[in-house]
């Protein structure tokens, strides 16, 4: 996808950059942008955090809180990125709800009866000190407590499942998308831009 101004005017935000945007540059430092002039814009972010041995031996190293940094850089010398969603966000956890939800199903119901969820209302025949209205052989009794527990523990770990895929199907549906601009060579000339969404 493109996009194409037609006025040469450097007051226009090269490539759609605003102050106050988020991004990330060569994949590694992610900073507010702070200014846009022409084909260079001030990047603010924060450094690595000084750390020294604990005082102690054993004791977790001490560090202070990591600098703030501000720089400025060329567009056309660096990479950049900035936070979009890919696709609907909805298809993306509803897929993800149903794929969970089925694979954590089939896990419970696998694992259900060793879990086990609760004794069924009935009672065996051989069983001591116990009066049975209406008596169940053991090996029935087995069966219909296999099947709670195999039904219940597909429910159970099904929506656990299916709620913890929608999460992170949602949170993978928002990446970074990168900004290639292109600059102009002749100031009357227009600028331009293009996105690229990330394969992973």
């Amino acid at each position: 996808m493109g996009a194409t101004a037609q006025d040469g005017d450097q007051s226009v935000p090269t490539a759609g950059l605003f102050a106050g945007d988020s991004v990330r540059v060569n994949g590694s430092v992610v900073g507010r942008v702070l200014s846009v002039e022409g084909n260079f814009f001030t990047l603010l972010s924060r450094g690595k955090p000084v750390c020294r041995a604990g005082e102690m031996h054993g004791d977790a190293p001490i560090c202070d809180p990591a600098p703030m940094q501000r720089e400025t850089l060329a567009l056309d010398e660096v990479t950049l990125e900035r936070r979009a969603t890919k696709g609907s966000p909805g298809l993306f956890m509803l897929g993800g709800a149903v794929l969970g939800g089925a694979a954590f199903s089939a896990l419970g119901y696998a694992i259900g009866p060793s879990v086990g969820f609760g004794k069924v209302d009935a009672c065996s025949a051989v069983e001591s000190n116990t009066y049975c209205v209406n008596p169940l052989s053991r090996e029935e009794l087995e069966a219909r407590q296999e099947a709670r527990d195999q039904r219940r523990g597909a429910i159970f770990f099904g929506v656990i499942g299916g709620t913890f895929s929608a999460i992170l199907a949602r949170t993978l549906s928002v990446g970074w998308v990168q900004i290639d601009p292109t600059m102009p060579v002749r100031a009357d000339e227009g600028w331009g831009m293009s996105f690229t969404l990330p394969t992973k």
